[in-house]
């Protein structure tokens, strides 16, 4: 019997410890309110529901300092050769060369990541903009409205981290 009762219990906390649990809170009016709650769920001072927050993004959970390579599509050269060299301490070095072309230029500056730390954006000296969606591995250039290149090319358009 107590080996019953004892099989039971364990049995009875397995199954309500994996449960959401739902209290009835009661206000100084009267009304009763019945709120969820779920025991994964943790308070964060970043968060106005007191729910946790995903913080975790390519800034803070990729290792992303490193030097890029891609040779990007051309209309009118057989291609721009391409390597960025981003650093911990937020600047950045691009190079491209038009193939063909015997054309070289060079940028360096600071880059600035996106509010949701997704992306980095890249000004030149000449204030052109470049985008890149930052992957494991990878940079992935972006158009001048920040989405993802699409069409046959797209895979051209990614920046692998030698």
């Amino acid at each position: 019997m107590k080996k019953s009762i004892l099989l039971f219990s364990t049995l009875s906390l397995i199954l309500f410890s994996c449960e959401k649990k739902t209290e009835t809170l009661v206000t100084t009016d009267g009304n009763k309110d019945t709120v969820v709650v779920n025991t994964n769920d943790t308070l964060s001072p970043n968060d106005d529901t007191g729910l946790r927050v995903d913080e975790h993004n390519s800034k803070n959970s990729i290792d992303w300092a490193g030097t890029y390579h891609a040779t990007l599509p051309c209309a009118d050269c057989d291609g721009i050769h391409t390597i960025i060299e981003i650093n911990n301490d937020e600047t950045y070095k691009l190079t491209q060369e038009y193939l063909n072309k015997n054309n070289k230029s060079e940028n360096t500056g600071k880059f600035t990541w996106s509010a949701d730390g997704s992306k980095i954006n890249l000004k030149t000296k000449d204030n052109s903009n470049f985008n890149f969606k930052v992957g494991e591995g990878k940079l992935i250039f972006l158009d001048q409205e920040e989405n993802e290149i699409t069409g046959p090319l797209a895979d051209k358009y990614i920046l692998i981290k030698k």
